[in-house]
């Protein structure tokens, strides 16, 4: 069976179901059911936009994992080991402070720490930065749920963002699950996000991303016209990361491939491309752009002339970055069935790229 979905339709349309006159009273049960549980989900994430959980203060509590690499080490090595970016000196203040805790008691820096512990940090009176929180869930079944990410939002928690993150808003919709991430998009891309709610599930689907076996398509505006109509890019990306936390092209690094076809030839100098990743390396659409001299429009961290800055996320308030993960095709775990979505489309984007057919 092949299945297709759009976001913004209430009704999914499977072409096993369309070979028939029409649907049972237990397919048009089905829908119903679906149709409703998923306007419950979103009503709920609606709710969580007019004040978001990590804009109010609050205290964070992180967690510190001991690597096995540290054991026998004091605390305040297995820190300077684990956290190169953190000076000493920051350490210093916040075991001074009380911050650094074993089992919510202040810890020694000096204790000897063992592979397998875990210590945490706290933050007190944290108050992040605001986001844009309008998720969307497009479909869900008891192995998986499809969401359409908004941007700026960060996937996971991570440096200044905990609360308001996808995963966290999401676990407030889904507390009875677990959910897990199987791929990421980064945090000013917008676009389909595919998320595991079991063991099982999760495991199918990473391999099936990292075998390439996931068709992905996005939708981006660059910056400069390309010469040809089509292009292909398959410089390798360093395994690294260097300042700021950027990528770059190394020809030591891991394989990537990005096919190009342009849409659109904007006047404004611009140009709307299909982007069709066929390897998964971080920042792989955007490093590729910026490697041939067209960025991706409102990226703040690969710029024009060849120029990076520290990576970032974009506050609500910014120009968007133009990179939105259009479409998304994969095997169902379970029952062996191909899966096609789509989103809609930004914005900035128009009507260009919509079609409802599937390379």
């Amino acid at each position: 069976m092949s299945c297709c979905f759009r976001t913004g339709f209430a009704i999914f349309l499977m072409r096993a179901v369309l070979k028939a006159e029409k649907f049972s009273s237990a397919d048009l049960i089905s829908v119903r059911v679906m149709n409703a549980t998923l306007r419950q989900r979103n009503d709920d994430l609606r709710q969580l936009q007019v004040e978001l959980p990590g804009s109010i203060p609050y205290d964070n509590v992180r967690p510190i994992n001991v690597p096995a690499r540290c054991d026998g080490k004091s605390l305040s090595e297995c820190l300077n080991m684990v956290y190169p970016q953190v000076s000493e000196a920051e350490w210093n203040v916040w075991f001074s402070e009380g911050h650094i805790l074993f089992r919510d008691v202040p810890a020694d820096p000096n204790v000897r720490v063992r592979g397998g512990q875990q210590f945490s940090h706290l933050f007190p009176n944290t108050t992040e930065p605001d986001v844009d929180a309008a998720i969307e869930v497009v479909t869900e079944d008891s192995g998986f749920i499809l969401v359409q990410k908004p941007a700026p939002l960060p996937v996971h928690p991570c440096g200044r963002f905990n609360l308001n993150t996808l995963t966290s808003l999401l676990s407030t919709v889904y507390p009875q699950d677990d959910l897990r991430l199987v791929h990421r998009l980064d945090a000013n891309t917008t676009g389909l996000m595919v998320l595991a709610r079991t063991r099982e599930v999760a495991t199918d689907l990473r391999q099936q991303f990292e075998l390439n076996k996931v068709q992905k398509q996005y939708l981006v505006r660059c910056t400069g016209h390309p010469v040809t109509d089509e292009f292909i890019c398959h410089e390798p990306i360093a395994k690294e990361t260097f300042a700021g936390g950027t990528r770059e092209l190394s020809q030591d690094g891991r394989e990537a491939r990005t096919r190009f076809r342009v849409l659109d030839r904007c006047d404004d100098g611009n140009t709307l491309l299909h982007a069709f990743p066929e390897t998964g390396r971080t920042n792989q659409i955007r490093v590729h752009l910026w490697a041939v001299g067209m960025p991706v429009l409102g990226d703040p961290t690969y710029l024009a002339g060849g120029q990076s800055a520290a990576n970032q996320t974009l506050t609500p308030e910014d120009l968007p970055m133009c990179l939105h993960a259009q479409r998304l095709s994969f095997t169902h775990p379970r029952t062996g069935d191909a899966l096609h979505f789509q989103a809609s489309n930004p914005v900035w984007a128009g009507d260009v790229g919509d079609s409802s057919s599937f390379q």
